[in-house]
């Protein structure tokens, strides 16, 4: 928890280095996204209660996070002002990871598909291709793949899973 009551979740550093954007909440009041100015300590809400604090994505250039909102649609919410504004092609129960370095495109997938499908998605006009399908080398027990997490020039990537083992036993000759 900060000074300002609010507790953080997940946030990444704007490319200046000036400041933080991450997800919180405050008390009695839903998870939204906010800016905090590293200088003078001052926070900025930029996104309604309620839009989702685990996947959004800053873009290159730092003027707009890629995120789902409340209605759980994607929408682009501006940092400075204005109103967010719908992510064309993402679909339901799809979310951004990240921006391409151009900043044309976001990297997107759906949570708890196996195995995870990564596409780029052009977000002048939607259109999508697969960047990646990710599953570990030993699939037994693998029950969700992510975080995900690729470099900006599509190079790299690295990624979790979670995976879920157990052993049966039979036992025979109990009376």
């Amino acid at each position: 928890m900060d000074g300002h009551g609010i507790i953080h979740s997940a946030a990444h550093w704007f490319p200046d280095g000036t400041r933080i954007l991450f997800s919180g909440t405050e008390s009695n009041h839903g998870v939204r996204l906010y800016v905090q100015d590293i200088a003078t300590n001052k926070i900025a809400a930029i996104s309604p209660e309620g839009t989702n604090g685990l996947s959004f994505a800053l873009s290159p250039d730092g003027r707009v996070v890629a995120a789902i909102g409340p209605d759980e649609k994607g929408y682009l919410f501006p940092i400075a002002s204005g109103e967010p504004k719908p992510i064309p092609g993402l679909l339901a129960g799809e979310a951004p990871v990240a921006w391409s370095a151009d900043g044309r495109s976001l990297y997107i997938y759906r949570g708890g598909e196996l195995p995870a499908k990564i596409y780029r998605l052009d977000i002048a006009n939607g259109s999508r291709t697969l960047w990646k399908q990710l599953m570990p080398p030993d699939p037994a027990g693998v029950e969700y793949v992510g975080p995900i997490l690729p470099s900006p020039d599509g190079t790299a990537y690295a990624y979790g899973y979670r995976r879920l083992l157990s052993d049966l036993y039979l036992v025979e000759g109990l009376k």
